[in-house]
């Protein structure tokens, strides 16, 4: 934790850790700027937390020009109870409690005040710094899993998420149409159509009885007929009262029978489901739906053997692994009103690791195996050595007796497990399989880099020597560096040695030493000539748009220098730029470099026409023949320090943030070097009534300096008061309203906010926080005043902060040891006088 003196840099390393300002925080002008992931209803709840905003809540409503009775009125209104906010109408000394989340969107919803959430948002800005911190410290943790035996543990369970997820793909069809396997049931409604001689429709619903009635027809019933059977049935039915209905290629009267609404079913969904309960599912539903609609599946459900109970018997058990591994829903299970639908406990679960395409935990049904579990996997990735399996298992009860251990492990290799002959590898609960990489060790191989067309490995052919490989490389690039390339070569004890070769010129004899035969795994490495050259380079700075270091080429000048930096800015000066340039080695004297002054112009800025360039080495202006001005160029040397001053007096504008308690809050521009703070003020308007000057937060960015303690009320008495700041481009400047309690931190029994009362001392409001801690450092307290300024022995102001440090390690009392060296002397000496008097007896 942050120890005794460090209010201010607390606050200070939060808001920059967090990127709040004091600017940025008033709600009604510039929103603030809240970490990547925090939201604003977040940010609203972690400032919930903080101990003084039930008083400023009381402040604002109070100075709303609401009476108690209107407000309850409004809350009555808005349907709230009308007595929500009493507890923050009343002016007495007792401090409110904390407002509840509900009652501060009440509050905002309604508009009763105002309310400013400023000082509410720095305290979430605290804690959000040090809950991001907190997170960091985690994250780095997670990063430095570095093994596959910590990976499996972040491994999670396969298919478990699905049904979490918000999605409709398990939503069920409430209305048609349906497919001719559809059982028909009372609470379904079928539409009958009639085209050709007979126009006609009828909306036929199934009764309790299982029966439709089709006017001039009768009833038709159609217990257990399927869409598709009622059909098949209506052909024969209607043709008795409509004659032009057959079943041939030109019927007269032509007939659809369709589902137009779909029956709901009471499903009751238990076991373990995130929600059990009953729930009612159309028709058209699967257990996939019911199972949605119970929140999905519990971490210990069983995926393999899902169970759709019809009274005392069971009508289907299904394996969701169909669905999630090949999209094969249970569409052949048809629910009916009353069933249940029961999630066993977990069955067998194996996790694996390592090089499958979809490493995970898996739940596996009896008679299923290592390669089986491959398969849910994904299979083998393209890197993964079938022929290095481990199965890492915990041993049964009874074999833990017999071989006196715990665990086991087990090699499997499973490219014999694919061949039809070879026994199955069983795997039992609780086993860890991991699926190691092949490596990167390439057999019968020889790598070579750097100056060829090609780098790469290659195939080692018998009796291949470097030549050979450096032709199947494609040659050596022509920057190549011939003078010497560099063989590594591996020792059978896998240490490496090198040698090097040199590299003669095209056509000429090539010796075995220039030649030699390689040798499997050989790394053979092949200079650019340019990797030995100086890197040469011209630094360009002062009034460009990107100053920067530039690569320096031959023939190089100024203008060139200038573009590769952006172009000039606004306010360069055309006058001159300076050149900074090495001393030549054969120039005598003290001198460390030479300095180059250069006229530049317009053409430097515009695009101008009237110019050319003059080949290198011209200075003087000319004509190119064409009528043309040319334009003589400065050539720049390797090194050169590049200076484009700046327009003298040009300076851009300077701004500073002006927020809170003025009668227009915004960002001012300074109109002078020696502007003040109270020149802003008077330029913004002056204060509102409601403004609390002692309480003024005065931040300054430049050089870092953060918050400055500045005595408003003194300023605006004595505009000569040397409080009155001139102000700086970034000041942040906040005027609160007034704020009428005193808060107690650091080493005290019960840290609090105590309601300011005029005259009282540090003592009063130390005994309101339930007095010292026993580890108090009571004569470190000290009091930050509202203005931001530390003072030691002063009375608190309102909105001030007292904070009692806590002792040092080394001042929480006299230890044992010190207590035994102290007496150590007077021991010594009793022990003589005891040796003494018992030698003289």
């Amino acid at each position: 934790m942050f120890r005794s003196g460090s209010l201010t840099t607390i606050s200070l390393f939060a808001f920059t850790l967090v990127g709040l300002t004091i600017a940025e925080v008033d709600a009604r002008q510039i929103p603030p700027r809240l970490p990547p992931g925090v939201s604003p209803e977040q940010a609203l709840q972690i400032a919930q937390q903080d101990p003084a905003l039930g008083a400023r809540l009381r402040q604002q409503l109070l100075q709303s020009g609401l009476t108690p009775g209107q407000v309850r009125a409004r809350l009555r209104e808005a349907g709230y109870p009308s007595g929500m906010l009493d507890s923050f109408l009343g002016a007495d000394s007792i401090a409110p409690p904390d407002p509840t989340m509900e009652m501060i969107q009440v509050i905002s919803s309604l508009g009763l005040a105002e309310f400013d959430m400023q000082d509410s948002l720095l305290f979430a800005g605290d804690t959000i710094a040090l809950r991001l911190l907190e997170d960091s410290l985690r994250l780095d943790s997670i990063l430095r899993v570095d093994s596959i035996a910590e990976l499996r543990q972040e491994l999670k369970l396969f298919g478990l998420d699905v049904f979490r997820q918000p999605t409709t793909q398990f939503q069920p069809i409430v209305a048609g149409p349906v497919d001719d396997n559809y059982i028909l049931a009372p609470g379904d409604e079928i539409t009958l159509i009639l085209t050709g001689d007979v126009e006609t429709a009828f909306q036929l619903p199934v009764t309790t009885s299982g029966l439709i009635v089709i006017p001039r027809v009768g009833q038709i019933s159609t217990n257990g007929l399927t869409l598709g059977q009622l059909r098949d049935l209506l052909y024969s039915r209607l043709a008795r009262r409509f004659s032009g209905i057959s079943r041939g290629p030109n019927p007269r009267t032509r007939f659809e029978v369709m589902v137009s609404n779909v029956r709901v079913n009471s499903i009751r969904v238990i076991g373990e489901v995130n929600r059990p309960g009953t729930y009612r599912i159309a028709a058209t539903g699967s257990v996939l739906s019911a199972i949605y609609e119970a929140g999905g599946l519990r971490e210990r459900a069983n995926f393999r053997g899902v169970q759709v109970r019809r009274g005392d018997s069971l009508v289907a058990e299904i394996d969701l692994y169909d669905y999630l591994l090949r999209g094969v829903a249970p569409a052949d299970v048809h629910l009916a009103t009353g069933d249940a639908i029961f999630v066993p406990i977990m069955g067998a679960r194996v996790t694996i690791a390592g090089e499958v395409k979809r490493p995970g935990i898996y739940e596996m049904k009896n008679g299923e195996g290592l390669l089986d579990l491959v398969h849910h996997a994904g299979g083998l990735t393209a890197e993964a050595s079938a022929e290095n399996v481990t199965i890492e298992r915990i041993l049964p009860p009874e074999q833990r007796l017999e071989s006196g251990r715990a665990r086991t492990a087990v090699t499997a290799n499973l490219s014999e497990l694919m061949r039809e002959a070879a026994p199955a590898v069983p795997v039992f609960d609780g086993d860890s399989v991991t699926v190691y990489s092949i490596g990167a060790r390439r057999a019968e191989a020889v790598s070579i880099e750097g100056a060829v067309y090609q780098p790469g490995s290659y195939r080692l052919d018998r009796d291949m020597r470097l030549w050979d490989l450096i032709e199947a490389a494609g040659g050596l690039l022509p920057e190549a560096y011939r003078g010497r390339t560099q063989v590594v070569r591996m020792r059978p004890d896998s240490t490496t040695w090198m040698f090097g070769v040199p590299l003669p010129g095209d056509g000429s004899p090539r010796s075995d030493r220039d030649n030699p035969l390689l040798h499997e795994l050989d790394e053979v490495r092949v200079f650019m000539g340019t990797e030995f050259l100086a890197r040469r380079y011209i630094v360009v700075s002062g009034a460009v748009r990107n100053p920067d270091t530039v690569a320096f080429s031959d023939s190089m000048t100024l203008r060139d220098a200038i573009l590769l930096a952006g172009g000039l800015r606004e306010d360069a000066s055309l006058l001159r730029a300076d050149i900074g340039r090495r001393r030549p080695p054969d120039q005598s004297g003290d001198s460390l470099a030479l300095a180059l002054t250069v006229p530049l112009d317009s053409s430097y800025v515009l695009d101008r026409t009237d110019y050319v360039s003059r080949p290198v080495g011209a200075n003087e202006e000319g004509n190119d023949g064409n009528g043309l001005r040319v334009r003589p160029e400065v050539l720049l040397h390797p090194f050169d320090q590049v200076m484009i001053r700046e327009q003298p007096g040009l300076q851009p504008q300077r701004t500073i943030v002006l927020s809170g308690e003025v009668q227009y809050p915004g960002l001012y521009s300074l109109v002078s070097k020696d502007e003040r703070l109270l020149d802003v003020i008077d330029r913004a308007g002056g204060l509102t009534n409601q403004a609390y000057p002692m309480g003024m937060r005065f931040f300054r960015r430049e050089s870092d300096v953060g918050r400055i303690g500045v005595d408003l009320s003194a300023a605006i008495q004595n505009r000569g008061h040397p409080d009155n700041l001139i102000l700086a481009a970034g000041d942040s400047i906040h005027i609160p309203p007034f704020i009428p309690t005193v808060r107690v931190e650091g080493s005290v029994n019960s840290p609090t906010s105590v309601a300011y009362v005029p005259g009282r001392g540090l003592g009063f409001y130390i005994d309101a926080a339930g007095g010292y801690h026993r580890m108090a450092d009571k004569g470190g307290t000290f009091v930050q005043q509202p203005s931001g300024r530390i003072e030691k022995g002063k009375r608190p102001e309102p909105g001030a902060v007292v904070f009692v440090p806590e002792r040092s390690v080394g001042d929480r009392g006299t230890s044992v040891l010190q207590v035994i060296g102290a007496l150590s002397p007077l021991i010594a000496s009793l022990t003589t006088v005891l040796i003494v008097a018992l030698t003289t007896r």
